[in-house]
Order: C-alpha cells, then sequence, then structure tokens
C-alpha cells in the first residue's frame, strides 16, 4: 500500500520523533483556549511552519471533540498547481508523519471520485502539497491513544471553482457531514500582505461598525504615506473575514472576498464548507452553530511597503 512521504518534516517541521513530539507537547501545554468543547468537530487552522503556526494549529486542535471520531476530511487550497471543474482526493493509503502514519480512506475517496466531482491527485501534485501535510502530525497527536483508534483521512484539494461546482461539491459532502463519526478541517492561512504576494491593500482609517467596502480601501505604493501600522490593518481586514465566516453565510463571504480581494489562501475550502453547513441547517439533520475563534497572529509586523507577512488564525464549530 502507496505512502505519501513527509516531504516538509526536517524543514518546515522537526523530522525527529522525539523532538517534534516535545515540541507538540509543548504547543498544546501553553494552548490558552477552552480545552476540548463538546460537538467540535468543524475545524479551521493553518499551514505554515510550525515556528510560525504551531501554536495556533494546537489551539484548533485542543478544542477538537475526539470522542466519535472515524474519519477526517481535510479540505485545502492548491499552492502549486491550478486546476478547475473538480476537487482532488489523495490517492494515498497512508500519510506519512514522524511520529508515525495516518491511513487513508480509500473507500471514501472512492466514493468521491464515483459521484463525477472529484478525481484523483496526482502523486507528485500530492507531494509537493503542504497543506495537509502542516496538519497530520496534530492529527495524529490528537489521536494516538484512542479507544477507537486513529481516524482514517480524507485530503481533499480545492481550486478553480464557480457556483455550481461549489453547491455540487457541497452537496457531495453533506451526508458526510451529518455523520458524528466525521470531522472537517479546514486548512488555511490568512492574509498573505506585501508585494512580493501582489497584495497591498490598506485601510487608512479604522473601520467603525461599517462593512468594509473598496471605498475604504486604498493600494500602497513604495511612495505611499501610512498614517497607522500596516499590521493593523492587516488584522482588522482578517477579523472582519473571522466575523463574516462566523456568521456561517456563505453569500457574505464569496461577497467580503470579491470586495476586499483578501489573500486567504483557504478561502475556497471555507466557501465549501460555509456552503455544507448552510445545507445541514436546512436539512433538519440537527445544527450548527458558529465559528469561535481562539487565535490571531502574523509572521512579522508591516510597517512599511517593502514589509511582508502572513497572518493565521485557529478556530472551531459545534455540530449537535
Amino acid at each position: 500500500m502507496s505512502t505519501r512521504p513527509a516531504t516538509h518534516a526536517g524543514s518546515w517541521y522537526s523530522s525527529s520523533f522525539s523532538k517534534l513530539s516535545s515540541q507538540l507537547d509543548l504547543y498544546f501545554k501553553q494552548t490558552r483556549g477552552a480545552g476540548t468543547v463538546a460537538g467540535a468537530r468543524v475545524l479551521i487552522g493553518p499551514h505554515a511552519g510550525y515556528t510560525y503556526a504551531g501554536q495556533r494549529l494546537a489551539e484548533t486542535f485542543s478544542s477538537w471533540d475526539t470522542t466519535k471520531v472515524k474519519r477526517v476530511f481535510i479540505l485545502g487550497p492548491s499552492h502549486h498547481v491550478y486546476f478547475s471543474g473538480k476537487a482532488l482526493v489523495s490517492r494515498f493509503h497512508h500519510y506519512e508523519t514522524p511520529l508515525g502514519n495516518l491511513p487513508v480512506d480509500v473507500e471514501t475517496t472512492k466514493a468521491l471520485v464515483k459521484s463525477g466531482y472529484f478525481k484523483y491527485m496526482e502523486s507528485g501534485v500530492d507531494e509537493d502539497e503542504h497543506s495537509f501535510e502542516m496538519h497530520a502530525p496534530f492529527i495524529y497527536y490528537a489521536t494516538k491513544d484512542l479507544p477507537q483508534g486513529l481516524p482514517h483521512i480524507i485530503p481533499i484539494m480545492i481550486c478553480g471553482t464557480d457556483t455550481t461546482l461549489n453547491e455540487n461539491l457541497a452537496k457531495s459532502l453533506l451526508p458526510y457531514l451529518e455523520d458524528e463519526e466525521n470531522t472537517f478541517v479546514i486548512s488555511s492561512d490568512f492574509c498573505h500582505w506585501g508585494s512580493r504576494f501582489d497584495y497591498t491593500k490598506y485601510l487608512p482609517m479604522k473601520v467603525n461598525d461599517d462593512i468594509i467596502t473598496k471605498d475604504h480601501l486604498v493600494s500602497l505604493t513604495r511612495s505611499s504615506v501610512v498614517p497607522r501600522p500596516i499590521y493593523k490593518s492587516i488584522e482588522e481586514l482578517d477579523k472582519e473575514g473571522m466575523r463574516i465566516v462566523s456568521t456561517g453565510s456563505y453569500k457574505d463571504w464569496k461577497q467580503y472576498i470579491a470586495t476586499t480581494g483578501n489573500t486567504i489562501c483557504g478561502q475556497k475550502p471555507i466557501a465549501i464548507v460555509l456552503r455544507t453547513l448552510e445545507l445541514y441547517q436546512r436539512s433538519g439533520s440537527g445544527s450548527a452553530g458558529y465559528f469561535e475563534w481562539l487565535g490571531y497572529s502574523q509572521s512579522s509586523k508591516a510597517l512599511s511597503y517593502s514589509d511582508s507577512s502572513v497572518s493565521y488564525a485557529s478556530g472551531y464549530l459545534v455540530i449537535t
């Protein structure tokens, strides 16, 4: 059975069992969240190197209700290839981590492909992508002692989509969301700011009690005067997005992205999960709460046009 190698171990995070175990032990001990939250089986967390994002990931997975989990659907963006028309699922049988291997639910990936809205990733594409791999050690760590054993993961890569495909993907995922043995994880960083990301939108003034519009935003240039720190503007942009995610509105989320252009790499996985949650609420199968946010940070504090940063957030949503 084929195993996807941990291609980013040794660079983005430690490849040593003992060092990584100790690092994750420390991250979880330092977590200042609510601890395990009953029914928390929709999670969101970043996928950067652990030096930047490890604490946020620990917050995300410390909230996770693993009581009944048997499968983990991980929805992440594509960082290296463009495709459209379908979502991609892993063809591997296991994901390697320095802590041990996580099994892939090959029966579920096969069923998704059969639906017509998914197809298999090429092995090289899977190995290059980091949005699933960075979550894998945390999933292993959080579930290694469960009486039901390790959960099976279902990595799902999202790229070019439209309204029709989003709807079909959400409808395909709905039966799995309805099953309390399934967890959904959104792998996403937040704003990628700076000229190297081709995104220098800026809020010259704090927007009080208003929805951010295009009129509030300017595009900085090298000669721009910045009346307040750029990192404060980035935080306000991100937290407006986080607030909209918390409303659960797929439509408002799409409008926010269209208005601000915020470079949230997992914006499409977020959209699909929001739409799936809307369908879940309407189905009468149960009720979904609102995303609760646990932490937020930036890789650095951008102060000038030549600076850059990436933002990270952690959160969860309860389903009953």
